[in-house]
Formats: C-alpha cells, sequence, structure tokens
C-alpha cells in the first residue's frame, strides 16, 4: 500500500496530538503528588507561604520521623495492612465464586440476579451507610476489625469483572473436562480459575486500593484510636484552628508508598487483566 506525503504528514501530527495529550494528563496525576512530596519536606511556614515555593529550603526530612511519632503511625499501617489483605482475600473467593456461577451455571432467574449485581455499581455507600452501620452495631461488630472487613468482602464490580473473564475462556474447555470425568467443583479449580489469573490479579489490585484509602466505613466503625487505619488517622493533624500540613503531607506520601510499589510490579498483569474482560 503506497503512503502518500500528506497521509504521512497527518499520521506525524496525530501521533504528537497523542503524545502531547498523554504527556499534559500524566503532568495532571504527578503534579499533585510532586506537591504533595515537596510541602512534606518543608517548615510549616514555608507550607502556609504565598506565593507558593516549590523547593523546600531546608529540606527537612525529620518531618517523617516526627509523623511517625507523633501519632501511632505503626499501628495504623498494622490496620490498614491487615483489613486491605482479608478484603482482598475474601473477594478473589466469593467474587470469583459469584462470577463463575453467573458465567457457567444455568439457573432460573440467572440474568435477573446479574442485573441485581450490576444495579448495585450505581448505588454509592452513602446511601447505604445508615443501614450498613445500625445492621453492624446490632451484630455487636463496632470497634472491631470484623466490622470493617465484613461489608467489604464481596465487591459488586468484582463479581462483574471475574464474570467477564470466565466469559471469555471458550466452552470447548470445560466440555472436554466433563467428558474426562472431572467435577465442577475440580474445573473451577483447577482448569478455569488458573485461566484469569490476569483478572483475579487486577481485582486484587482494585480493592486494596479500595480498601486501603477506605475512609467512611472506618469512620461508622471506629471509635477507638486502636482500630483506626491510615485514611481515618491523617485526621489527627488537622486541628481546629489550624492544619499542620508538612506532617499531614508526611503521613499522605507513607499511605501511597505501598499502593505505588504494587501497581508499578504489577502494572502489567494489571493491564492485561483489564483488557482481556472489555472494561472501559
Amino acid at each position: 500500500m503506497i503512503v502518500s506525503p500528506a497521509q504521512k504528514t497527518w499520521g506525524r501530527i496525530s501521533r504528537g496530538l497523542y503524545l502531547l495529550i498523554l504527556i499534559v494528563g500524566a503532568l495532571m496525576m504527578v503534579i499533585p503528588f510532586l506537591w504533595s512530596l515537596s510541602t512534606s519536606l518543608k517548615p510549616l511556614n514555608q507550607a502556609l507561604a504565598y506565593p507558593p515555593r516549590w523547593i523546600p529550603h531546608p529540606f527537612l526530612w525529620k518531618n517523617y520521623i516526627d509523623t511517625w511519632k507523633t501519632v501511632p503511625m505503626e499501628r495504623w499501617f498494622l490496620n490498614s495492612t491487615l483489613v486491605s489483605v482479608v478484603v482482598v482475600i475474601g473477594n478473589l473467593l466469593l467474587d470469583a465464586l459469584a462470577g463463575y456461577a453467573l458465567a457457567r451455571i444455568h439457573f432460573r432467574g440467572r440474568n435477573l440476579v446479574f442485573f441485581g449485581v450490576i444495579s448495585m455499581l450505581m448505588i454509592p455507600f452513602q446511601s447505604i451507610m445508615l443501614p450498613v452501620y445500625i445492621e453492624l452495631r446490632s451484630l455487636g461488630l463496632i470497634n472491631s476489625y470484623a466490622g470493617m472487613i465484613l461489608p467489604q468482602l464481596v465487591s459488586a464490580m468484582g463479581v462483574f469483572l471475574m464474570r467477564q473473564a470466565f466469559l471469555n475462556i471458550p466452552e470447548e474447555v470445560e466440555e472436554s473436562a466433563v467428558i474426562e470425568g472431572a467435577s465442577r467443583w475440580r474445573i473451577f479449580w483447577q482448569i478455569t480459575l488458573p485461566m484469569v489469573q490476569p483478572t483475579m490479579l487486577t481485582l486484587a489490585l482494585m480493592m486494596f486500593m479500595s480498601s486501603w484509602n477506605n475512609f467512611l466505613l472506618p469512620l461508622l466503625v471506629a471509635n477507638k484510636l486502636q482500630f483506626w487505619t491510615l485514611p481515618l488517622g491523617m485526621v489527627m493533624f488537622q486541628q481546629q484552628y489550624y492544619t499542620n500540613w508538612p506532617y499531614l503531607m508526611a503521613a499522605a506520601v507513607m499511605a501511597t508508598i505501598p499502593i505505588a510499589i504494587l501497581f508499578l510490579i504489577f502494572q502489567k498483569w494489571f493491564i492485561q487483566g483489564i483488557s482481556t474482560t472489555g472494561l472501559k
């Protein structure tokens, strides 16, 4: 196929425009983090100065040490890690089971159940937080790890992702296993589940980030300091008359590091899992 000079020129312009859009988008994502990092290394008077200055002088690395010592950051890190890990394990198991049932098991009302799952994606947590709080209180789960974990053990988005992943597996694979005498449970665990590992990793990262950054649910459940998670603990730096912005930004940067590391390590599989499920 012969490409004319005009088509070549337009192709270069299009690639240049795409690159420019990507650069602008990347800067919009990175600049807030860089500003948080810069503020975390400033003294308080520089953090409040106007016009703002990007480069701290001097660099106060001790802000991170002081932040760690001022509040029980270690306890909050452990609480966030415990809750997030259990939530991820629960979602990987329960969402996969529900997604497989909706994709492969034919039962009466299956489409109605799937419609109900999709409908849950449209309901914000703020609209149901009062019934959730009343239910947790009636079960005696206020000020407990179980109270922060149980409402997050199943995700409508996770069920949707796993259903789409199982639908992409050819039915001939399962039919061959049935001919060989494999049970439904064995087909699920040993054949189909290993084939959707990229989607499961995507789900794990999404649920870890969601649970790690969750503020509203711990605010409802945890009234005692010992059960607080990192997002809830950052409120400690906001006083009635002023906010200690360097300490708050230092805590925010430390809370961001685990998620950033996980995403950098698993970004290849994360993108693959998103693309295979058709999620836009």
